[in-house]
């Protein structure tokens, strides 16, 4: 780790407090899971999730037969993951590691594809951080090997209007009955390309206890060029710039900003 790595990237103190709240946050999220399938199955060898969370995609994965690796900074993510990879019976085709993004050191370094999906190169918050973690995904791919990012575009006139909101995100019942209501606060930092956002989870028991759970974290967004550019720098070759996980093209209307490339030969 850093000397100080609140200056790059969040904690995974920071990420083990999502660990309650994940999987209900994403119910109804499954944008990229088909697009994911076919580029893995197109990779033909093993498969690198950096930033896998409670383990979302990896279970779709790991159940179309692929061998995985998947890597979060946080515990508390992991063991989500871990057990739910129990239930399903697909331990055996999936390593987890905890670890650092831009010091990741596998044993191996033939990964056919690895993603960073959600979001995930942004939380690391500095140009240095996110050249890092790319150049290090490009060491643990075989050559020709592809790498997928996905980014939320930048959409500045949104960002601006959200800038110090707080809005009603979300509301859900948990499987035991709890009452949960989401909360987003967003303030917006242009020059440094940043966006400071609290997430607060209020949840009420059927009991009528409750609790309230902060959860900040900090994105680096980035512009297109910029990203093609930290890609290059990491060894890769572009190979195609998404709007969406259909494979539109990307222009000032997406929502997302998706990235796939190649690493270049050696």
């Amino acid at each position: 780790m850093d000397a100080n790595p609140a200056q790059d990237g969040d904690s995974a103190a920071t990420f083990d407090r999502f660990a309650r709240y994940y999987d209900d946050d994403y119910r109804h999220y499954a944008d990229d899971v088909d697009a994911l399938l076919a580029l893995a199955e197109e990779a033909s060898g093993p498969v690198l999730e950096l930033g896998c969370g409670t383990g979302r995609l990896l279970l779709p994965l790991a159940q179309a037969g692929h061998t995985l690796t998947g890597v979060d900074i946080s515990p508390a993510l992991l063991a989500v993951a871990r057990r739910k990879l129990a239930q399903a019976h697909l331990l055996d085709q999936v390593t987890l590691v905890e670890g650092d993004l831009r010091r990741l050191a596998l044993p191996r370094r033939d990964f056919g594809f690895a993603f960073f999906t959600s979001n995930t190169l942004m939380h690391l918050t500095t140009p240095g951080a996110q050249l890092a973690a790319l150049t290090n995904a490009a060491r643990h791919l075989r050559p020709g090997g592809r790498l997928l990012v996905d980014l939320f575009h930048p959409d500045i006139a949104r960002l601006i209007e959200v800038h110090g909101l707080m809005e009603l995100a979300d509301h859900w019942q948990t499987a035991e009955g709890a009452q949960v209501v989401k909360w987003s606060v967003r303030t917006l930092d242009l020059a440094a390309q940043l966006q400071e956002t609290l997430f607060i989870y209020e949840e009420t028991a059927p009991d009528g206890s409750t609790r309230r759970t902060p959860c900040p974290f900090t994105l680096r967004f980035l512009w297109r060029n910029e990203a093609e550019l930290m890609l290059a720098a990491a060894g890769f070759e572009m190979q195609a710039v998404w709007g969406d996980f259909d494979g539109s093209p990307y222009d000032s209307q997406s929502e997302h900003l998706i990235l796939v490339a190649s690493k270049a030969a050696e």
